[in-house]
């Protein structure tokens, strides 16, 4: 047959094979690869010892962090059900224990509701603006956050920063109408109807290919014409 094979394994003794230096002739390894091995054996040993153990401790950790998520999700669920005093405490506690996930931005959220139903505007603008700065524009609870933020604002007769948030949110997909119709609403409210009037005009241009029954449409039209009337 032709020449040797590297696949061919050289006889090793016995009382060899458990030392490394017959296991890298027992594989026929090219002898300069033998002897950078054993110049460096203790560093190579080093190395595997350090990438196996943060390969185990990646995966425990995301066993961890797995888990972690699920028990928020759940104590989140039993937190939604409870009602008053007890509702507020359970989301507390998962706001507090859970830090750092979904979940617990949720109860924070859930929070800065119930402190808005209980009419503490100035509070509850203050939770939805601390949310709201630890969120990407991309986030989803951006724009919810600033919703509630603006909705404080105005409902505590603070109009220029409701203003403001009205007018981020009518540049957000989804939150168009409630940016456009909160503007109008505080410029109705101070009295400025003619301004009220051309905000919700601008906003029913980008409506043009909608049908004239449109529900939405139709809500913008109406408000037109109820305040064309008070001018």
């Amino acid at each position: 047959m032709g020449g040797e094979s590297v696949f061919d394994k050289k006889h090793v003794e016995p009382s060899a094979m458990g030392d490394v230096e017959g296991l890298l002739e027992h594989f026929n390894l090219p002898p300069a690869v033998i002897s950078y091995i054993r110049r460096n054996k203790r560093v190579i040993q080093v190395t595997v010892a350090a990438i196996l153990i943060t390969v185990v401790a990646l995966a425990l950790y995301d066993s961890y962090r797995q888990k972690r998520i699920e028990e928020a999700t759940s104590a989140l669920t039993t937190a939604m059900q409870k009602a008053g005093d007890d509702k507020e405490k359970a989301l507390g506690a998962v706001a507090a224990e859970f830090a750092g996930t979904a979940s617990a931005r949720w109860a924070e959220v859930e929070l800065a509701h119930l402190t808005m139903a209980g009419s503490k505007f100035k509070e509850a603008a203050e939770q939805y603006r601390r949310i709201r700065n630890d969120l990407d524009r991309s986030d989803p609870l951006y724009a919810l956050t600033s919703f509630g933020f603006a909705q404080a604002k105005e409902a505590g007769h603070e109009y220029d920063e409701a203003s403001a948030a009205y007018q981020e949110l009518k540049d957000i997909d989804g939150y168009q109408a409630i940016g456009y119709t909160g503007i109008a609403r505080i410029l109705e409210s101070q009295g400025k109807t003619d301004k009220a009037i051309e905000t919700l005009t601008t906003y029913l241009s980008t409506l043009a290919d909608k049908a004239p029954t449109d529900p939405g449409k139709r809500i913008i039209e109406d408000r037109i014409a109820r305040l064309k009337v008070k001018q």
